[in-house]
């Protein structure tokens, strides 16, 4: 089953699925299969001119350089209308008469239409096809179901997708008065949005036609799974990483973010096993985010709405980098702040200046085991103390936390003190070191608040020599 949340903010999580779509889409299917029957009555458009399938039109010869490039036979049209864009006709092209059918145009064995708000075709299809095209159809459906829409659309190809979507509103208008295009974004929401659901799908082709108003024009403009992701350059060098189905990258800048790449699901398997168990679609805080594995993966993994916090400036260029090589930026958000007991000002003392490193402290000049240890660069940082933030509304309240932030976890937790106590907060995963009279303290604290551990857990995670002998990543749960 397909499924997605609603894309309205972090604090919302609600489900709509195929198999139950929003309230709003079925009255709007309701209305769209009275228009199919009426027509459209304010512009007194009889019935059988109303949704004929006219909008493919400007688009068939794009789709045929799809087609070739991939060699399809069969194509489905999403949203086709009544379909009377596939009655034989005299194709002409440049003058001339090139086919008796835009099927003939195209040299495909099969073309499938289905739309759910005309009865003929308001089956959904059973299998996959070489090719699906979806024009003049996203913009008629609520932003709330766009993405198991979305999703239904790469589903059903096998090599390319091409969508076209018109980003104002429509000369149509519902029965009930509505406009007829009940999502207007911009062109550049809707490629963000595009880039998302093709995340981890790179064997689809896709591209986005998408049509907006500049004054008394209407512009198109293209955009193409080929094209570099946001902040990717041509010199960047990528990894590419398989997250359960779905394709990660990430920027490798110096030999440290390489390591992070490489021990991904090495380096703390009980942060990937925790995050793997969180519900899809939960809020997440990313405390002690570095350069962003553990964020990307919970993204792409578990479609989180994830806030990842890191203070240290090479790390969070390279975080954001991150980010938008994954088309993250409408569901992943990060902040350049340490997260500590109180709001204020301070130095961040660095244990190197350079991305992918850590045991950087915020406010003391010491090591992961809290003594004294000389910087090899300082910097200057905000803190925040996060129920701050979450009571001004400033944050949703997380259902999971993430706490590594070597050494200085108990400040990072007692900063939260009043959102812990929530009930909405499931879960915590916190690296804790038991040479720490604070983080022995830090553990007894959570177990006030209703939070338990499994020392068998912690036994395993616990590493077994080096400066970090001891520290083990500690799962909590109510």
């Amino acid at each position: 089953m397909l499924t997605s949340r609603a894309a309205v903010s972090p604090e919302h999580s609600v489900t709509f699925s195929r198999s139950q779509p929003s309230p709003r889409y079925q009255y709007l299917m309701r209305q769209y299969g009275r228009m199919h029957v009426e027509g459209e009555t304010r512009l007194g458009i009889p019935a059988e001119q109303t949704f004929p399938g006219s909008s493919l039109a400007p688009h068939v010869t794009a789709i045929k350089k799809l087609i070739h490039a991939s060699s399809a036979r069969t194509i489905l049209d999403y949203g086709a209308g009544k379909g009377l864009q596939y009655r034989p006709h005299r194709v002409m092209m440049e003058g001339r008469h090139v086919a008796d059918g835009i099927a003939e145009y195209w040299d495909v064995d099969e073309v499938r239409c289905y739309d759910p708000g005309y009865a003929p075709f308001a089956a959904l299809p059973e299998g996959r096809f070489d090719g699906v095209i979806c024009t003049d159809v996203l913009e008629h459906c609520p932003e709330e179901d766009l993405p198991w829409i979305v999703a239904e659309l790469f589903g059903f190809a096998k090599c390319f997708i091409y969508a076209n979507v018109a980003c104002y509103p429509a000369s149509k208008h519902l029965p009930d008065g509505e406009n007829a295009h009940v999502t207007i974004r911009d062109p550049q929401w809707w490629r963000e949005f595009f880039a998302r659901a093709a995340a981890g799908r790179g064997e689809i082709t896709w591209e986005l036609h998408t049509d907006a108003r500049i004054g008394d024009e209407t512009r198109d403009q293209a955009f193409r799974s080929s094209d570099p992701p946001p902040g990717e350059s041509a010199d960047s060098e990528l990894a590419r990483v398989d997250i359960d189905g779905r394709e990660a990258r990430f920027e490798i800048s110096n030999d440290k973010a390489r390591w992070r790449v490489q021990t991904l699901f090495t380096k703390e398997p009980v942060t990937i096993e925790w995050l793997r168990k969180m519900h899809k679609g939960a809020v997440l805080y990313d405390i002690g985010a570095n350069v962003g594995m553990y964020t990307v993966f919970a993204a792409l993994a578990r479609e989180a709405r994830v806030l990842a916090f890191e203070p240290e400036s090479q790390n969070y260029a390279l975080l954001n980098r991150n980010i938008a090589l994954n088309a993250l930026e409408s569901t992943v958000a990060a902040y350049c702040a340490a997260v500590s007991d109180a709001t204020h000002a301070d130095r961040l003392y660095l244990s190197e200046f350079e991305a992918g490193t850590s045991c950087h402290s915020f406010g003391e000049q010491v090591g992961h085991d809290l003594r004294p240890r000389p910087a090899a660069f300082t910097q200057g940082c905000l803190s925040i103390a996060l129920d701050e933030w979450i009571a001004e509304g400033r944050l949703p309240v997380p259902q999971y936390v993430k706490v590594d932030v070597d050494g200085f976890e108990h400040k990072a937790l007692r900063g939260m003190a009043k959102t812990l106590r929530d009930a909405q907060v499931r879960s915590l995963i916190v690296e804790l070191n038991p040479k720490l009279a604070e983080h022995l303290a830090l553990r007894d604290w959570l177990g006030t608040l209703g939070f338990r551990w499994d020392p068998a857990q912690v036994a395993r995670s616990a590493r077994a020599e080096g400066p970090f002998a001891g520290v083990a990543e500690h799962v909590f749960e109510r």
